[in-house]
């Protein structure tokens, strides 16, 4: 059975609480537009009912896993670093979520790639640069050009909108 971490079992309920917010807010934005194309709030519904469902059920192990009143086993605690990184990536999506009104979903997306690849995951600065730019680049290629939904852009109307 895997070790559960103090406090993981709260990490998770923020984080399905913020998925489902962000599923429920995705519907001011539109789910779907004339002709019944996919609209700009299809986006945060999709990804925000998966990643509510995720958490969900990584919330439902982790209190499953949780030890009982009289279990004396220290054990729980026995990787804190796992817990720091559970909880900065979980800050680095709230920041990254209110960066998207100023700087637009893609600058934002891509500052959030760049953070995680180099800071939590111990990338090179250049390598993490890299996986930034294409993975912004696959986003906006996929949901710009492909599918022409319009994501936030933000004051500075970078990458969406239109």
């Amino acid at each position: 059975m895997r070790r559960l971490l103090r406090g993981e079992p709260a990490v998770w309920a923020l984080l399905l609480c913020l998925s489902a917010t962000m599923a429920a807010v995705s519907f001011g934005y539109g789910i779907t537009k004339e002709g019944g194309q996919v609209g700009p709030g299809f986006l945060p519904l999709a990804s925000g009912v998966a990643l509510a469902l995720i958490s969900a059920a990584c919330l439902l192990q982790s209190v499953r896993a949780a030890p009982s009143p009289d279990d004396t086993d220290t054990d729980t605690d026995a990787d804190p670093a796992r817990l720091r990184t559970l909880w900065t990536v979980f800050g680095l999506l709230l920041a990254a979520l209110l960066l998207v009104p100023l700087t637009g979903f893609l600058v934002a997306f891509g500052l959030l790639v760049f953070a995680v690849s180099a800071f939590v995951e111990k990338q090179r600065l250049l390598s993490a640069a890299i996986v930034a730019v294409v993975a912004t680049l696959v986003i906006y290629a996929v949901f710009v050009l492909f599918l022409a939904v319009p994501l936030p852009g933000g004051m500075f109307g970078v990458g969406g909108d239109g």
